[in-house]
């Protein structure tokens, strides 16, 4: 780990804020662009930071991983010495377009474009572009479904949302939880 990448990866570990994380990554010109209100879970920094941009209003979890580089070929001239895989490393871009949120345990793998308006779902691995107002999931991310759908499903049931904080729920509240559940699994 470079000085620079470690003296950064140490800011951000005390930086409690995703959005001041981000905030600090704009700042300092870290990542190759950074929007307006996004927020930046991982406490790392990672490799070649320059080779990712993020547009506007970019949720990124803090277990989510951007990884804009492959090792493969270092592996593959072991296996075949003889052969020419080329440098070690494979580099390329990852751009996150605008309104997107990327789940915890998502890998993000080199030359991707996630489009506008898109949920990257907990777990996947997104090993090549998500065409706008998607959502995506698996291992590899494959389009299941809309976002525009899913946007819509979410803004007629507001009404079933109840606000808590310090992330305190009573125990009134997770037993309402509980027999929604488990009332929706009898019918």
């Amino acid at each position: 780990m470079t000085t620079e990448r470690l003296y950064h990866s140490l800011r951000l570990l005390a930086i409690r804020s995703p959005k001041q994380r981000a905030e600090y990554l704009k700042r300092n010109r870290i990542l190759g662009g950074i929007g307006e209100n996004c927020q930046w879970g991982p406490w790392f920094m990672p490799l070649y930071p320059k080779l990712i941009r993020l547009h506007d209003n970019v949720v990124v979890h803090k277990k989510a991983r951007l990884v804009p580089h492959d090792m493969i070929n270092v592996f593959l001239h072991r296996c075949a010495p003889d052969a020419d895989f080329g440098s070690g490393e494979r580099l390329g871009c990852i751009e996150i377009m605008d309104n997107v949120y990327v789940s915890m345990n998502v890998t993000v793998m080199p030359n991707v474009r996630i489009g506008k308006n898109c949920i990257i779902s907990a777990g996947s691995t997104v090993a090549s572009d998500i065409p706008e107002n998607s959502i995506a999931a698996g291992v590899p991310a494959k389009v299941v479904g809309n976002f525009d759908m899913f946007l819509a499903m979410r803004k007629m049931g507001a009404g079933q949302n109840k606000p808590f904080r310090n992330q305190y729920l009573s125990e009134e509240r997770a037993a309402e939880e509980w027999e929604k559940f488990y009332q929706k699994r009898d019918r």
